[in-house]
């Protein structure tokens, strides 16, 4: 059975599922599935979503009224599932019927389960004892080939970090793989940076000494969720690489000792990077939570932090604080390290993972890895445009179903 009726996006949505029985109120909508599963809508909810003419442009799919343009007194009059299963209702105003697919109902049922705006994987938090390599995809196809990149991108999402092997080694290239994934995000370094050492380096990046475990630009009001580094050459000594899940290490001192995890989430540090033409600083708890408590990035550009300021009876207990959380972030177990190899470019979440190096010797050799910043937004909509792909793909090719 073939529905192309519009829904409210350009998604597909399969539905294993029947409607097999509507009972209605004027205010709410209660469905009855072929599995027993029950859902309820309520009629302003159902109203405000209709994919209809009236409401959607047919193009865009965009909204062309608001909530207000609804009659305020609107309510459902009837419903009742059609022959092909599409869901009808009558409203008991002066206002167009509504018709909505089984499949897209089912997906947006918030009166069973939140419903997730993304469908992306939970994030599965890791020390180096689990996780002792970064997930690897080869860097060959995934310019080219869409599943490949999906591996990719799922791995980062739900790791934080993914490596990609066997990418060519040519200046610019890390900007075309990010490319893949959505816009570049500039910043006072440009569209891409090259860490390289200099003879007078204006960041510590730029010379052959160790850097501890830090996220990038914690200095700035909106810290780039994604960073990628490119390695074109490689022929120094030492050098690894560190990765930590700061989610692990958070979660961990959350368990341990809720008072430091309470300190570091509440109180405030200062984050400055100041140069000849530029001013940046922020101000911000070292561990950032949502709504919900939960934890949704961390801000530790060490190297970058500026005096604190806080409460005069507040400074010792934060620097204990703080001194606890790098000691845990030091701590083996937590440490993943690898080697940069030329063609390797690696992803990871800046808001999440914790990144650094061992110190090398710039006397051995040459070492240049070309950075670049995107952000969590785009890689979302990718992995999003990629599912939806993939569905209606397959929708097509066993049932001809466009599954709307």
């Amino acid at each position: 059975m073939t529905l192309s009726y519009l829904t409210p996006d350009f998604d597909s949505y399969p539905c294993d599922h029947e409607i097999t029985a509507v009972e209605a109120s004027s205010s709410v909508l209660n469905l009855t599935w072929s599995d027993g599963r029950k859902s309820r809508y309520h009629a302003c909810w159902l109203a405000d979503n209709d994919a209809g003419s009236v409401e959607t442009n047919p193009l865009t799919r965009e909204r062309e009224i608001d909530f207000d343009d609804l009659p305020e007194n609107i309510a459902i009059q009837q419903a009742s599932v059609a022959a092909d299963g599409r869901l009808e209702i009558q409203w008991n105003v002066d206002w167009p019927g509504s018709i909505y697919l089984p499949g897209w109902l089912r997906a947006h049922d918030y009166s069973n389960t939140p419903v997730s705006d993304d469908g992306l994987r939970a994030a599965t938090t890791w020390t180096a004892e689990d996780m002792p390599e970064p997930p690897t995809s080869d860097g060959t196809s995934i310019l080219e080939d869409d599943e490949a990149l999906a591996i990719w991108l799922e791995n980062l999402a739900q790791y934080g970090l993914a490596r990609l092997s066997n990418v060519a080694t040519t200046d610019g290239q890390v900007a075309e793989v990010v490319r893949r994934i959505g816009p570049i995000r500039p910043t006072n370094f440009g569209f891409t940076y090259d860490v390289k050492t200099k003879e007078n380096p204006d960041s510590n990046a730029y010379t052959d000494m160790a850097l501890n475990s830090h996220t990038d630009l914690a200095t700035r009001e909106y810290q780039p969720g994604l960073q990628f580094l490119h390695c074109l050459k490689n022929s120094t000594t030492g050098g690894a690489g560190t990765m930590v899940d700061g989610f692990q290490v958070a979660g961990d001192i959350r368990s341990e000792n809720p008072e430091v995890f309470k300190i570091l989430s509440t109180w405030d540090w200062v984050f400055t990077n100041r140069a000849v033409d530029t001013d940046y600083r922020w101000t911000t708890p070292l561990f950032v939570l949502d709504e919900n408590g939960e934890l949704s990035e961390l801000r530790m550009t060490s190297f970058l932090r500026g005096p604190l300021a806080i409460p005069f009876d507040k400074v010792e207990a934060a620097y204990e604080a703080y001194r606890y959380l790098i000691l845990k972030i030091k701590q083996p177990k937590y440490r993943l390290l690898f080697d940069y190899k030329p063609g390797d470019l690696v992803a990871y979440d800046n808001r999440r993972i914790l990144h650094g190096r061992e110190a090398f010797s710039s006397g051995t050799g040459e070492r240049w890895l070309q950075g670049c910043y995107s952000e969590r937004d785009e890689l979302r909509s990718r992995l999003r445009i990629l599912a939806r792909g993939r569905r209606a793909a397959a929708n097509k090719r066993s049932t001809g179903n466009t599954g709307q």
